[in-house]
């Protein structure tokens, strides 16, 4: 019966998300004189160039937001992965304490020199947070080579670029290494990554805002319904 349940929702929450990505992606469709716009397209276009599998890694949290925000750049792990390309990345259950959070900031501050770092606002437990582009994996050696002041100390390490942060963050149960996303939650997620890029335009009309609020209101209704 939960089964049953959680696959209601998501189909509700699809098919409310669909209608307002496809009006959206019409308007960008259709403004083709815009610069503003080419960079849509453009953008798009990159998201779309990289091999997208579906892949998905659990993190803890403050690394998983940190790691999708852009600020931490390498992943480590005690394992060696052949996967190239779009990882989508998530948090895991396990909700960080502050002091935690305070010492990781606090050391990227460190790592770049700067302490105007623009960092997450919110390092949510238990969803999919967006993802990156996994460029290489290194042995440590390697990896010390190549970044003789690279944040990672693990025996493998993922160099990882084009972070890209979801707008809305899909409640997800995470899984051991790198494992498949469920098809229904990559597929949606896949929208949504494509409307935060057409959502960059500095000519966001009023009609995509509102959509930007039928998508705020569809997964507030989500999180309602798989609450109870």
């Amino acid at each position: 019966m939960k089964n049953t349940k959680e696959k209601i929702i998501l189909v509700f929450y699809s098919t409310k998300y669909d209608s307002a990505f496809d009006e959206n992606a019409s308007q960008v469709t259709r403004a083709t004189s815009s610069k503003s716009d080419e960079k849509v397209r453009v953008q798009d276009a990159e998201l779309q160039k990289m091999s997208d599998p579906g892949k998905c890694l659990s993190m803890h949290q403050p690394y998983a937001s940190l790691l999708v925000a852009g600020i931490k750049k390498h992943e480590g792990r005690t394992w060696y992965s052949s996967h190239r390309g779009r990882l989508w990345i998530a948090s895991t259950v396990k909700e960080p304490l502050p002091e935690e959070i305070k010492q990781l900031e606090n050391f990227y501050k460190t790592l770049y020199g700067k302490t105007d770092l623009a960092f997450p606002q919110n390092y949510p437990s238990g969803c999919l947070l967006g993802c990156v582009e996994v460029v290489d994996v290194l042995p440590q050696e390697e990896y010390r080579i190549q970044h003789p002041n690279g944040e990672s100390e693990s025996p493998y390490v993922f160099v990882c670029e084009n972070p890209h942060e979801l707008f809305v963050k899909f409640p997800n149960k995470d899984q051991h290494k790198i494992y498949k996303l469920d098809p229904a939650v990559h597929q949606t997620a896949k929208k949504s990554l494509r409307f935060v890029a057409a959502s960059t335009s500095s000519s966001l009309t009023n009609n995509q805002s509102k959509n930007k609020n039928n998508i705020q209101e569809a997964d507030s209704t989500y999180r309602l319904l798989t609450e109870h």
